[in-house]
């Protein structure tokens, strides 16, 4: 009997290269809300506290990560400011009914996370008016250049990865 090919989902932190890149592309965070979607351990979302968000939301349906983030933001005296859910990304998305500044997503490379997320932006608005939509992904997964109206504002690559920004056309 053979076993089933099933890619095995492991962490992958996000490098100090590319959060320092992100942050480097938000610029001010004073005051705005920050949703980190597949958090995993939660760095970027950490890191959006550290430099000024008002809330930075977490979601990650693995409860073990979870828990480490909810450590690590009490370690740190940022839990007054952070929310942690325990639930799948796009399950949170279908349901929310709040518009963000800033939405952060690193799905699982070449999992189809993507198209999922994708497929919500083109139905459901979540972005304030200023807001900014940016994906990490994998170099070979393709994008689209526009989710309803949202467009690709700029495109980064560190290696075999990049950070697709989305804003909306004016």
């Amino acid at each position: 009997m053979t076993k089933p090919n099933i890619k095995k989902q492991t962490v992958r932190p996000t490098p100090a290269i590319v959060r320092k890149a992100i942050f480097d592309i938000i610029r001010d965070l004073e005051g705005k809300t920050f949703i980190d979607i597949y958090a995993g351990k939660g760095f970027v979302g950490i890191e959006a506290l550290n430099k000024g968000a008002k809330e930075v939301i977490f979601v990650e349906r693995d409860p073990v990560l979870c828990t480490f983030i909810k450590n690590s933001l009490q370690k740190k005296n940022l839990i007054e400011r952070a929310k942690v859910y325990n639930l799948d990304a796009i399950v949170f998305l279908k349901d929310t009914e709040v518009q963000y500044d800033i939405i952060f997503a690193d799905p699982p490379y070449e999992s189809g996370e993507l198209e999922r997320i994708f497929n919500i932006f083109e139905k459901k608005n979540l972005l304030k008016q200023e807001g900014v939509l940016i994906i990490q992904h994998y170099k070979n997964e393709s994008i689209r250049e526009k989710l309803k109206d949202l467009k690709i504002q700029k495109c980064y690559r560190y290696g075999d990865t990049l950070l697709t920004i989305y804003r909306r056309e004016k």
